[in-house]
């Protein structure tokens, strides 16, 4: 398992940088949203009130309104899937958000939710098919594109930077009985290396701990997030960006670090607190010369206003 491409993390930070640069007061501080109890209280029964309620959990942990218009349409397998002796269980088919359209599209007085069939039999790939629709609802809310317009990828970066990181990570990848056998199916659109990217950068600019963010995260995840961390960690000066200045991030113009053993992330973030806590420069002392020039050129500009 690698980092993704440096294309695809410089996509990744200026994404998650333009929202928090127009956004990040609606988006405020949200909770890591956990797939337990406490943040999914009700009893599931994998019918259609049993989803909307998810769906309305997980808008509660968003900047979206709870009384947001919604309806939910749930999508039937393709012709070739249905006759292809698919057994239903995740692992023989695309994948929830592989191999489905906008998840989201406007009506006059809200929106309609697209969640596929074989999305409800498997809870990991519906809690990511969820919190990408969630994704894409606050990018229309924040009217990020037009309605016509797929922001496809970027929904989960919007979900992240929501609190649902955890819920797209988990999947980015299931693992399943299919009929070949076990089987990796991917349900989002970002790969479990990308989502773990930016579920990284969102600890870091909320000062989550990491073990908070492995506590429900099962082995491929928490492999793919041990990278995303060390990357993160060589790279304190922009998470800091992220967190404090994120416009100047937006731009895509900013370097970035290569992942440095432990010892040298310690040391290189030991280095980047202690130039962030320096004081600032006392500024230069101004000559008897330089003052007497300002004075002078004040006093002219006095007696020009003065005779107006």
């Amino acid at each position: 398992m690698d980092l993704p491409s440096e294309d695809a993390l410089r996509w990744i930070v200026r994404t998650y940088a333009h929202l928090r640069a127009e956004h990040g007061e609606a988006l405020g501080a949200p909770a890591l949203v956990q797939p337990t109890g406490d943040f999914f209280p009700d009893t599931f029964q994998h019918d259609a009130a049993s989803v909307e309620r998810m769906l309305r959990r997980m808008i509660g942990h968003t900047p979206l309104a709870d009384d947001l218009g919604l309806e939910l349409a749930f999508l039937e397998p393709e012709a070739s899937h249905a006759g292809g002796g698919g057994c239903g269980s995740g692992a023989c088919g695309t994948g929830g958000g592989a191999g489905v359209g906008p998840s989201v599209v406007e009506l006059d007085d809200g929106y309609r939710v697209f969640v596929p069939v074989t999305d409800v039999g498997t809870p990991d790939v519906l809690a990511a098919s969820l919190a990408r629709s969630v994704g894409a609802l606050v990018l229309h809310e924040a009217g990020e594109g037009s309605a016509d317009e797929d922001p496809g990828p970027a929904t989960e970066i919007a979900a992240i930077a929501c609190g649902l990181g955890v819920l797209v990570a988990n999947g980015a990848s299931v693992w399943a009985k299919g009929c070949g056998g076990l089987r990796m199916a991917q349900a989002t659109l970002l790969s479990v290396e990308e989502a773990t990217v930016a579920l990284a950068l969102f600890a870091g600019v909320h000062g989550v701990k990491e073990s908070a963010l492995r506590a429900h995260l099962p082995a491929t995840q928490r492999e793919a997030l041990d990278l995303a961390t060390a990357w993160t960690e060589s790279n304190p000066a922009l998470v800091s960006a992220l967190r404090e200045r994120p416009a100047l991030l937006a731009s895509g113009l900013f370097s970035m670090e290569p992942v440095r053993g432990l010892l040298g992330r310690w040391l290189h973030r030991r280095k980047h607190d202690r130039d962030a806590e320096a004081p600032a420069a006392a500024p230069a002392p101004v000559s008897d010369d330089k003052r007497r020039r300002l004075e002078e050129a004040r006093a002219l500009v006095d007696e020009v206003l003065g005779g107006e």
